[in-house]
């Protein structure tokens, strides 16, 4: 095998690949560059997901005609002089690749001024090469246009996802951005929509309530912690604002987002008995070292970094989140000390339901077949073979199970899944009839939430109106609520809507429009349901049994898991002896 020399092109395009691996890989660069160049105020515009268009603007020190040409060169940098400075980096860019990478592969247009200058310098890039070069009027800071993105490169085009794919990456490295300079006023366009803007206020809080929303902003405690040569400061969520997905905590070293196993641990084993398993809280954590304690040149790009004081920086997160939680309990609220209640005091309800239970059949000779395979047992599907089934619900079981009682036995029914269950097929039913069952609000609902949710929601309005939720456009990543289903107006609609979009987002935009129709039925039903420890009558709990047998599946909530447990009365009378 003969050894070659690749040329420039070839060389350019693999360097490339390895720094801009998508649309949203182009504006992480160029905001950092945007960074560096010390800008109080950052525009990003996109459009078709990035293939399109691509346009960071900033008000930063800008270049002059010479450094411009220069920053279109390979391993051409203003961070470093040295190979000594790679053991003190403390600006993003250092590696000279970001600009001659994105103009290998793109058409590419820079406008940049320096205070000193009295004109702007514009260069017109085509594939790496220049085309154009003149003087120009702009003002002070640095405009770079991407269109044709991956034009010479088709596989790598070929491996972009939908737009809204590529869209949502970008919002992720937008808000990253927003956490690690608070102090930087921001906004993103995509298609010509205002996605987000942030007025660079240098309130953490305030970035968090433009990028996730009011309820979510109300909801953080700060924290701060120092140890010698290293502080961490930011905010965490109090318990009872928890996830089903980790991608709502971020971390920072030196202002620099990074994935870390060792923040990710330190973070969560701080929450451990105060969120439940399989659940993660949201957080911005920002930790300041030295830079010589952090090696970032062990990736590309840059998001992975090398720490010398693990140990100590696992402890001051630890050690700062616990403190931020200092004052809440294992159950995620505030603690409260209280006196032992007197016999019959308010609030505390009876074992079993206070309603007794007729004696005899159900009202109206109701009989409903609740038997599956798989689901009951051996002897209990015999004798259920031999006919229906009459059910008479018994009591409740901590507020959580109706105990009803056959002939055949005993059954515990979960109250909770078996009305999901049936909201569930009630849901679907509309959908496909579009003639959902709705209550107009009074007054309408303001649903403040994210850019990625806000995204998703916008995607699905007509799913949600056929199932009976009527929502519209109010605002920056807001919502206005109009309309619910009749089962929600017992529910905060601003709620339900949050919950619906935070199960949308967390499987990803690369779910199908099938998928995404799914969560929304399984979301609205699981909201809308009677929960654990609520009180039923006895009618309601005829009435729930009843729309249960007529359900078509009535062994399994939408989520999978079995909505009843039964007891034969042959293995009653054997735990007895009799």
């Amino acid at each position: 095998m003969t050894i070659v020399i690749l040329d420039e092109t070839t060389a350019s395009k693999i360097a490339a690949g390895e720094v801009i691996e998508r649309p949203a890989s182009v504006v992480k660069e160029l905001v950092e560059n945007a960074m560096d160049a010390g800008a109080r105020r950052v525009e990003v515009e996109i459009r078709g997901g990035g293939r399109e268009l691509i346009r960071v603007t900033d008000d930063g020190a800008g270049m002059t005609p010479q450094d411009a040409v220069l920053s279109l060169q390979r391993h051409a940098t203003s961070k470093i002089r040295s190979a000594d400075d790679l053991f003190a980096i403390t600006t993003f860019g250092f590696r000279g690749e970001a600009l001659p990478s994105i103009a290998s592969v793109s058409h590419l247009t820079l406008v940049t001024r320096a205070p000193e200058a009295e004109a702007a310098t514009r260069l017109v890039v085509v594939g790496g090469e220049v085309t154009e070069a003149e003087e120009i009027g702009a003002p002070v800071g640095t405009q770079i246009t991407v269109t044709r993105l991956f034009y010479n490169t088709p596989a790598r085009l070929k491996f972009l996802k939908r737009d809204e794919v590529e869209e949502g990456h970008v919002l992720d490295v937008f808000t990253r951005f927003l956490f690690s300079h608070p102090g930087v006023a921001s906004r993103l366009v995509i298609n010509g929509r205002e996605a987000m803007q942030y007025g660079g206020s240098g309130d953490l809080r305030a970035a968090v309530l433009s990028a996730w929303g009011r309820h979510v902003a109300e909801a953080m405690l700060p924290l701060e912690w120092e140890m010698p040569g290293m502080r961490v400061r930011g905010l965490t969520s109090a318990p009872a604002l928890h996830r089903a997905t980790r991608n709502r905590e971020m971390f920072y070293i030196n202002r620099r987002w990074v994935r870390s196993r060792t923040l990710l641990h330190a973070l969560e084993e701080a929450y451990r008995e105060t969120v439940p398993q399989g659940r993660y809280p949201t957080a911005a954590i920002l930790v300041d070292l030295d830079p010589t304690a952090v090696d970032v040149n062990v990736h590309p790009t840059k998001s992975e970094v090398r720490l010398s004081r693990e140990p100590e920086v696992h402890h001051l997160v630890s050690q700062a989140v616990r403190h931020a939680l200092g004052g809440f309990g294992a159950a995620g609220r505030a603690e409260i000390s209280f006196a032992p209640a007197h016999s019959g005091a308010p609030g505390h309800a009876p074992a079993f339901n206070p309603e007794a239970p007729p004696q005899g059949a159900l009202p109206g000779g109701w009989a409903g077949t609740l038997v599956a395979p798989g689901v009951l047992s051996a002897a209990f599907q015999q004798a259920a073979g031999q006919g229906r089934i009459e059910l008479r619900p018994l009591a409740q079981l901590r507020q959580t199970y109706i105990l009803a009682e056959s002939a055949q036995g005993l059954l515990l029914v979960d109250q909770h899944r078996a009305q999901e269950r049936v909201l569930y097929e009630r849901f679907t039913a509309a959908r496909l009839s579009q003639r959902p069952q709705l209550q107009t609000l009074l007054s309408p609902a303001v649903a403040q939430l994210s850019a990625h949710e806000a995204a998703a929601v916008f995607a699905q309005t007509e799913d949600l109106a056929a199932m009976g939720l009527t929502v519209e456009p109010f605002g920056s990543n807001a919502f206005l609520i109009r309309a619910v289903p009749v089962e929600l107006v017992k529910e905060d609609p601003a709620a339900v809507l949050r919950d619906i979009a935070e199960s949308l987002v967390a499987d990803g935009p690369t779910q199908s429009v099938e998928r995404r129709r799914e969560k929304l039925l399984v979301t609205m039903s699981c909201r809308s349901a009677v929960k654990a420890g609520e009180s039923l009558t006895y009618d309601e709990m005829v009435e729930l049994l009843k729309t249960l047998s007529n359900t078509a599946r009535p062994y399994t909530c939408p989520h999978g898991w079995p909505i009843i447990m039964t007891i034969s009365n042959f293995e009653i009378d054997r735990k007895f002896n009799r």
